[in-house]
């Protein structure tokens, strides 16, 4: 969940070669990520195949609550770190200035779910569609990487939509069992253009259409919680966390693991103050899947804020730089 001003920054990953007469085109290297997540998916989408019955809700919940904070959250931890590279702050006032209106975005996005829950539920997913869509494809259209996160999304529904209704039951109330239903209805053909999306990463990056083709295949084979908690920890925040710490390559890492410690540290805390405080209001379990996927809502938000703020600064430099405003590759 990064920005990078590098137009070729992952070259090592995805870049086209470059044709050179006489000698052999270089191959791309395939990423950490893609070497960790494939094997844990096809393991896992092979234990659920065999498990009769799946491990308890309970269960899933608490394995999805401690990866989530022990894997998936330090990716978000950076942004005070991106925030700085934008310019967005320099001194100890702006950097304050900063933590107070990422904090203060993110009360305002708990608020409106707990004013509104369904339509905030269908906001953070329209949100999380375009930002997960965003691991692939990034050089193409957003429609195109708005579809592919889409369709990861709703493929659990197509798969179980009872199961999915019930954890949207349990984050938004009754109303939500009307959104599994709609990705449910739409699965199919969001499945089709999931595949569409794969064939053309694959022209480019053939790795990516694996991880297309292998976070498709685990959504439609594992429960929605384990699909969600490989596919966010295993890819999406290891790929960003390397990228992160490449980009700050130079800026020392004892300083970057500080900062990623701290911003993951800090929400864990406010999470855990939660739960004690609330203890003996709801079930453990359900209160663990309201803090997990809320507390994702409320960091989601000024993140992909800041991610838009970085996109349009690259598109200037790019710019200036170049002559032509064409798309640049941009880390999230």
């Amino acid at each position: 969940m990064s920005v990078t001003v590098s137009a070729d920054a992952d070259v090592d990953a995805a870049a086209p070669a470059r044709a050179v007469v006489g000698v052999a085109a270089p191959r791309p290297r395939i990423p950490f990520e893609t070497r960790l997540f494939l094997p844990l998916a096809l393991l896992t989408a092979l234990a659920f195949l065999l498990a009769d019955p799946e491990p308890p809700l309970v269960v899933q919940i608490a394995a999805i609550a401690i990866l989530a904070a022990v894997l998936g959250m330090p990716h978000g931890a950076l942004d005070p770190l991106i925030a700085r590279r934008l310019g967005l702050w320099r001194t100890p006032l702006t950097f304050a200035a900063f933590n107070l209106a990422y904090i203060g975005v993110a009360a305002v996005v708990v608020a409106l779910w707990l004013i509104a829950p369904v339509p905030s539920l269908v906001a953070f997913l329209l949100i999380s569609a375009a930002h997960f869509g965003s691991d692939w494809n990034r050089e193409r259209p957003l429609a195109l990487r708005f579809l592919t996160g889409a369709a990861l999304l709703s493929l659990p529904s197509l798969r179980d939509q009872d199961a999915v209704a019930d954890l949207y039951v349990t984050l938004a109330g009754d109303g939500a069992r009307a959104v599994a239903a709609a990705q449910a209805a739409l699965g199919p053909v969001l499945l089709v253009g999931l595949a569409v999306a794969a064939v053309i990463a694959a022209r480019r990056a053939p790795h990516e259409a694996f991880e297309l083709l292998g976070a498709a295949a685990l959504a439609l084979l594992a429960p929605p919680l384990m699909f969600f908690i490989v596919y966010f920890c295993a890819l999406h925040s290891t790929r960003h966390l390397r990228e992160g710490f490449r980009e700050e390559h130079g800026h020392g890492r004892r300083l970057t693991l500080l900062v990623v410690a701290a911003y993951t540290l800090a929400p864990l805390a406010l999470a855990a103050a939660f739960l004690v405080g609330t203890a003996g209001t709801a079930a453990l379990d359900e209160q663990l899947l309201r803090v997990v996927f809320i507390g994702l809502a409320a960091l989601t938000v000024p993140h992909m804020a800041l991610v838009t703020l970085g996109d349009r600064a690259l598109r200037r430099a790019t710019a200036e730089r170049t002559g032509s405003p064409q798309p640049v590759l941009v880390h999230r």
